[in-house]
């Protein structure tokens, strides 16, 4: 028994290097002095994140990247919560294939998903940011549907006939005792869907536009001509450190860990 749980804790700690050895390389490669990328690096300077300031292109990307992730999560968000309480109210057919068709994009592979939308928005003419907007509001909402599904299964329906009973409107229902209830799985399910919209680059490469660049698509694009700059690396790890601080917050303040636990 001692022996097999040694060897799993062995087994855990290499996957876990195995994942973690990518970000911690990354991100301490670009403390280095040298003008191109090494690890482990060599000396130890923060000047490519302060280079990573001074470039324009790259702020002006990460606002479009913030802003865009923010406006997709909520609106996911609220679709979402829609989709999931119709499906727990209504168990028809008709509401059980509009879930599985708002999961489906989380099913579909991401460059086919961009592809498909590139060509059926310019079939539609949509162009710009309007089409990203709605593109990441498309990946995101699986992942925001699937955190509600979960607060939303965990709800005591009886508390809802209750207050019913007692003469409280639809509205109050719901903004008093089903949201309240389940704001847990609502604000986590928000924290994850921005984080895939903000981290989305196949998407964002069939939709974005020379006016309208993601952080993501700016790095892709970027790597083609100055692979080895540190500076690169500064701006992917400062990605990683706002992703991380994101699911931080998600699992904190919603408390993340009754979802793990169901």
């Amino acid at each position: 028994m001692i022996k097999a749980r040694f060897l799993q804790g062995i087994f855990v700690t290499l996957i876990c290097l195995f994942i973690v050895a990518p970000i911690v390389s990354v991100t301490l490669g670009a403390f280095t002095e040298t003008a191109y990328v090494v690890f482990p690096p060599k000396g130890f300077t923060f000047k490519w994140y302060m280079n990573a300031f001074r470039q324009g292109q790259a702020i002006d990307a990460l606002l479009c990247s913030l802003g865009l992730a923010a406006a997709s999560a909520t609106i996911a968000t609220v679709v979402a919560f829609g989709i999931a309480n119709a499906t727990r109210q209504h168990s028809s057919r008709l509401y059980g294939f509009l879930r599985a068709l708002a999961l489906m994009p989380a099913m579909l592979p991401a460059v086919f998903l961009g592809l498909a939308l590139l060509v059926a928005y310019s079939w539609l003419r949509l162009r710009g940011l309007p089409a990203l907007f709605v593109g990441h509001v498309i990946i995101a909402m699986p992942f925001a549907l699937s955190m509600i599904a979960v607060g939303l299964s965990a709800l005591n329906p009886q508390m809802e006939s209750a207050a019913r009973s007692l003469g409280a409107s639809p509205r109050q229902v719901l903004f008093r005792i089903t949201l309240p209830l389940i704001g847990w799985s609502v604000l986590s399910g928000w924290g994850f869907a921005f984080m895939v919209s903000f981290g989305a680059l196949e998407v964002s490469l069939f939709l974005s536009s020379s006016t309208v660049v993601t952080l993501p698509v700016y790095i892709f694009a970027s790597l083609e001509w100055m692979p080895m700059d540190p500076t690169l690396t500064a701006v992917a790890s400062g990605v990683i450190l706002l992703t991380l601080i994101v699911l931080v917050v998600s699992a904190r303040v919603a408390r993340l860990d009754r979802f793990l636990r169901r």
